[in-house]
């Protein structure tokens, strides 16, 4: 695993130093470069694979082609000996020297044989084509960022920026984007003319072309050919095997241990077929939903080297460095931050149970996308031409009066008014906000309310059909928007801000292209959101006590913050001459929200003081380059002995 970078068309020795620099936590274990008269490619490298023979780039017999990447090839000793048995010279037992030897042979077509989490960039020296390709469901990141007859790419914005293609800006659709949903969908970052390669996705560069295709892409047709008992014979078959596959490693692995269905049935798979050593490790934060003890019940029923600590300071401390990682304002990104900063003081890869919610629907919100009963008898005509108007007008008056605790029960008529629109139901269970033009001028500025022309749901309205199943739209929604951009992006800028390789079996490509097939009768006959599929295929590998376990969800509680440090942080950062000099909020919504006693009805307003609070360390960051402040050093900072069972390390 590691950081890649490069650009064509323009760049030189130290422009390719300064970029690879700016992603050096990436790959601590060594740099390489290459240049020639029309592109210079560099990575940083984190050995898993062949750790003394895996310096890249790799190049095929006659060095006309060049790889440099990022991820993990899971059927690489397959492909590997597939290439030998055609008389390939292949000189290490490292993935990335496969890409160009079967570039060579098969030309792009090659991809579709990959099972991996991956991106990277391939250079036709012969062709003068430069190929930047990212993995089907997007677990590796790249973006890129175009000029002319220039490009630079990276596997983070910091790299690309650093190559002098283009100055920091904010771009301001992405951030009302981030504002409602708490990431942004799409190919856009929070910076103006860098954008994602899309998973499934491959850019091709030539001299003076530039163009971007799908190469591969996700299949939900429905497989009726099966019956319910043998979808979960499927499951355990299929997810042993990802399990395994993902096991792969010339380095110590561990597992990211909640005590849930998901990252447990990781460790039972394992224990199926392996009796060593296994560590597992798990953090808390001093808060009602922390499961350290549901995660030490397992870790004691399978005999791992387990490993837990709970946060004795603010967990809000850390949140500058996080956004530095990140690249964006997010609320759901510290505690995967300081999970892996725990973890990597002793493991440099870790399992991760990401994925099984979102292939099973294992959020509560899918128990809100069915229509209520009540509603179901009245005329939709009645519906759309009285009911819909008289609550839609009844909850912009409701927003009008300003007063912070009623916009729950404003937040409650807008979704009972979504009863006929799938997108905004939706929309509305994750968070957005933006229909409501009188929220919008209590939290925007008049600047830039004028200035914007994106809504939230310009990006999701492909996902939604007028009939069918609801919550079937909202997975695909979720696997083509909040997966790779939110939830992949976390676990991967987390992981690698320590130096640590995060995997996602229940993500293997063979796995997902198997259970993305489940009928929704099927998947969601249950009441849909219960994850009652994938819990009946652990039955007998997992306890009762895991299976019937309530689902908390690895995350931050906003209201606690609130009561530990974001109140206080958020009266120093967000004070209206800080907010001025920014130009997109109002302090009139802060000084509201503030004025307020702490309470659970305000979740969403504390999530938005946060997101403000994050887009301000942003802007500091990256705008104003102001970063005084961050630790000299990030990777490995916590090692064996150095913890204490309560806390970190005071800094």
């Amino acid at each position: 695993m590691c950081g890649i970078a490069g650009t064509f068309g323009f760049g030189s020795d130290e422009i390719l130093r300064a970029m690879t620099e700016a992603i050096a936590h990436r790959g601590p274990d060594g740099e390489y470069v290459y240049h020639d008269a029309h592109v210079h490619l560099g990575m940083r490298r984190l050995a898993i694979l062949d750790p003394g023979g895996g310096a890249q780039p790799m190049f095929n017999e006659d060095g006309t082609v060049v790889v440099i990447y990022n991820g993990e090839i899971y059927n690489y000793p397959e492909l590997r000996g597939e290439l030998v048995s055609r008389g390939h010279v292949l000189k290490t037992r490292c993935d990335t020297e496969i890409l160009p030897h079967l570039y060579e042979d098969e030309g792009l077509a090659f991809l579709d044989r990959l099972n991996g989490i991956f991106a990277f960039a391939l250079w036709d020296q012969k062709r003068r084509r430069l190929f930047l390709v990212r993995d089907p469901l997007g677990v590796k990141p790249l973006v890129y960022a175009c000029a002319g007859t220039r490009a630079a790419f990276g596997s983070e914005a910091k790299a690309v920026l650093a190559s002098g293609i283009l100055d920091p800006q904010v771009d301001e659709a992405a951030l009302h984007l981030s504002m409602n949903v708490r990431y942004i969908p799409g190919d856009r970052t929070l910076f103006a003319g860098i954008r994602r390669l899309l998973p499934g996705h491959v850019a091709e560069i030539g001299d003076g072309s530039f163009s971007v295709r799908r190469w591969s892409e996700i299949d939900w047709s429905p497989d009726h050919s099966l019956r319910e008992v043998d979808w979960i014979e499927g499951i355990r078959v299929h997810l042993q095997a990802a399990v395994q596959r993902q096991l792969l490693s010339d380095v110590p692995i561990g597992v990211a241990l909640s005590g849930g269905v998901d990252s447990s049935g990781i460790v039972a798979m394992i224990r199926a077929h392996y009796s060593g050593r296994l560590r597992t490790f798990t953090l808390g934060f001093d808060e009602p939903s922390d499961e350290n003890e549901d995660a030490r019940f397992i870790a004691n029923r399978f005999e791992t080297e387990h490993r837990d600590i709970v946060l004795s300071e603010p967990a809000m401390h850390y949140l500058r460095e996080a956004v530095y990682f990140t690249e964006e304002p997010k609320v759901n990104c510290l505690q995967l931050y300081l999970l892996h900063r725990f973890v990597g003081g002793f493991v440099k890869v870790s399992l991760s149970g990401l994925g099984g919610d979102e292939l099973f629907a294992g959020y509560d919100f899918y128990r809100f996308l069915r229509r209520p009963a009540w509603t179901r008898g009245l005329p939709r005509f009645l519906f759309r031409n009285g009911i819909e108007p008289l609550l839609g007008a009844t909850a912009r008056l409701g927003s009008s009066l300003g007063y912070p605790p009623l916009d729950l029960y404003v937040r409650g008529l807008e979704w009972v008014a979504s009863l006929n629109d799938g997108a905004r139901r939706y929309l509305l269970l994750r968070n957005a906000w933006d229909f409501n033009g009188t929220l919008l001028r209590r939290v925007y500025t008049d600047d830039f309310l004028d200035r914007l022309q994106t809504r939230c749901r310009d990006e999701f309205d492909e996902y939604f059909r007028p009939e069918g199943w609801l919550e079937e739209d909202a997975l695909k929604a979720e696997f083509g928007t909040k997966m790779p951009n939110d939830l992949l992006h976390n676990e991967d800028t987390m992981s690698m801000a320590h130096g640590v390789e995060s995997r996602v079996p229940l993500l293997d490509l063979e796995w997902v292209r198997f259970a993305r097939r489940i009928p929704p009768e099927i998947r969601f006959g249950g009441g849909g959101g219960s994850k009652q599929l994938l819990k009946r295929a652990m039955e007998g590998l997992l306890p009762e006590r895991t299976l019937q376990k309530k689902k908390w969800g690895f995350t931050v509680d906003p209201v606690e913050q609130y009561k530990k440090d974001l109140r206080p942080i958020a009266e120093e950062l967000l004070t209206p001459t800080r907010l001025g000099e920014h130009g997109f909020f109002r302090a009139s919504f802060v000084k509201s929200v503030l004025a307020q006693r702490p309470q659970p009805r305000l979740r969403w307003h504390y999530f938005m003081l946060w997101q403000m609070i994050a887009f301000d360390h942003w802007s500091d960051l990256f705008l104003k380059g102001d970063r005084t402040d961050l630790p000299s050093t990030f990777s490995h900072e916590l090692q064996a002995g150095q913890l204490s069972p309560t806390g970190f390390p005071q800094r």
